[in-house]
């Protein structure tokens, strides 16, 4: 791949994986009231294991790109620990500073399941599409 065309690919994930870090951060902040109503409990867990599966995706994407699509696994405890720490400090944040809002320890463990389910998913396709 042409040296311009790499660089430009590596800018496009890292604008999309910001601009979706950004995107979530404010949906997390959105009072809770304005939210679609659902029956179930879980429906919030599964929101919040979908949008941290898309995020460590994204992310680590752009870490496979951006290195000439190579992958070192000294990566991932460093992004996985960057993204949970991410979302303690959202629930943290809604906590302290929303009304509708509370920090709720299965929203972790929840986001913390989603960012397995993505690296794990990652690592298989990537396997993949080498093989």
């Amino acid at each position: 791949m042409p040296l311009t065309k790499h660089l430009l690919a590596d800018k496009r994930l890292l604008f999309i994986a910001i601009i979706y870090s950004c995107l979530i951060t404010v949906l997390f902040f959105i009072p809770s009231q304005d939210l679609p109503k659902t029956q179930l409990l879980e429906a919030d867990k599964i929101v919040h294991i979908l949008v941290y599966f898309i995020l460590v995706n994204l992310w680590m994407l752009y870490l496979y790109v951006s290195n000439d699509y190579h992958f070192e696994k000294k990566w991932i405890p460093i992004l996985l620990l960057s993204i949970l720490l991410y979302g303690i400090i959202i629930e943290i944040f809604q906590g302290l500073f929303t009304v509708s809002r509370s920090a709720d320890i299965l929203d972790v463990v929840s986001n913390l399941l989603g960012s397995l389910l993505g690296i794990f998913f990652f690592k298989i396709v990537k396997q993949k599409l080498k093989a």
